[in-house]
């Protein structure tokens, strides 16, 4: 692997400083020496933004793929985000962790971030697909292609690989960048999975369904009721209500529009939500479960440790460390 990038604030260990970095502009591989030989042709890098909306200006970027790799952005925060390919509008609306978007060799992209933002950017170069080709099939083949689809789509999987990265710190103090390098190789092969499922027109790991998605005001609707009664109970009636649906075809139809199911969407909501209560000392694990909307605390951590990877009071503890 070449680099990598640590986001802005610093959120894994010292230890893999020399394996992810921050990005200097968005979509622009940080620099660092090539050190593994199991990866050496891929780089991983970091672009995080705290300082976006609550009254604060959009940033928009942009950038262009170069001619002999795939950019991939695995997105690690809810964001509001409008993406255009080519000049091309894609998708405009939230994204939630773990939906990704692949650019293809040469083309351009262009984001404008309305809120916070923290992506990771694995720069993919058709050599390294050619040799996964071959790797698997024991033969030379026509040019491998990634994904040939620029939506953004979500994939449980590549979502716990972003995770199992921001986890490291706690796992390594020595072989941090074997392990980064191995991740790398990991969501290759799960993109290259996801490329062999997809059907014609369609989007990676999902089913054709955008024809039907929540119309845009609607969705909004459905996202400001949510964040608005977070610490209430919140039924599929009392989302699609706010919809102006009914229960039925607003679940098919938020689905659509975000590839989550309305009751996902709202657990990671509250896990979020949890996470911005626990930052600040000031609540306590009951607290937090409590404020997100969880109504048992046992039932907050089996979430909160599915979605995040740790336990509330260890992801406090090394929160609270690092600050």
């Amino acid at each position: 692997m070449e680099a990598s990038s640590l986001a802005a604030g610093g959120s894994l260990a010292d230890s893999l400083k020399s394996c992810i970095h921050n990005e200097d502009a968005w979509r622009l591989p940080a620099t660092a020496d090539a050190s593994s030989a199991v990866s050496a042709h891929l780089a991983l890098s970091r672009w995080a933004v705290a300082g976006i909306g609550a009254g604060l200006p959009a940033q928009e970027l942009s950038a262009t793929t170069p001619a002999d790799s795939y950019t991939v952005g695995v997105n690690l925060r809810s964001t509001d985000i409008t993406f255009l390919h080519d000049g091309r509008l894609t998708f405009e609306g939230r994204v939630m962790p773990g939906m990704f978007q692949v650019t293809s060799p040469g083309h351009s992209a262009r984001a404008v971030f309305h809120t916070a933002c923290d992506v990771l950017h694995l720069y993919v170069p058709q050599a390294v697909l050619d040799a996964c080709h071959r790797e698997v099939s024991g033969k030379e083949s026509a040019m491998s292609v990634l994904i040939d689809d620029p939506a953004v789509s979500h994939d449980p999987c590549i979502e716990r690989l972003g995770q199992a990265l921001l986890l490291a710190d706690e796992a390594f103090t020595s072989f941090g960048q074997m392990y980064v390098d191995s991740i790398n190789l990991a969501l290759v092969s799960r993109l290259l999975e996801l490329r062999l499922r997809t059907p014609a027109g369609g989007q990676p790991g999902q089913p054709k369904m955008r024809r039907s998605a929540l119309p845009k005001w609607r969705l909004k609707r459905a996202v400001e009721y949510i964040d608005a009664h977070l610490a209430e109970a919140i039924g599929l009636e009392d989302v699609a209500n706010a919809a102006g649906l009914t229960r039925m075809h607003f679940a098919a139809q938020f689905r659509a529009a975000t590839g989550l199911r309305p009751h996902e969407y709202l657990l990671r909501r509250r896990i979020e939500c949890a996470q911005q209560l626990l930052a600040d000392e000031e609540y306590s694990l009951l607290d937090a479960a409590q404020l997100a909307g969880f109504r048992s605390q046992a039932h907050f951590t089996t979430v909160f440790k599915r979605m995040v990877g740790s336990t509330p009071k260890r992801w406090r503890d090394t929160h609270h460390a690092r600050a």
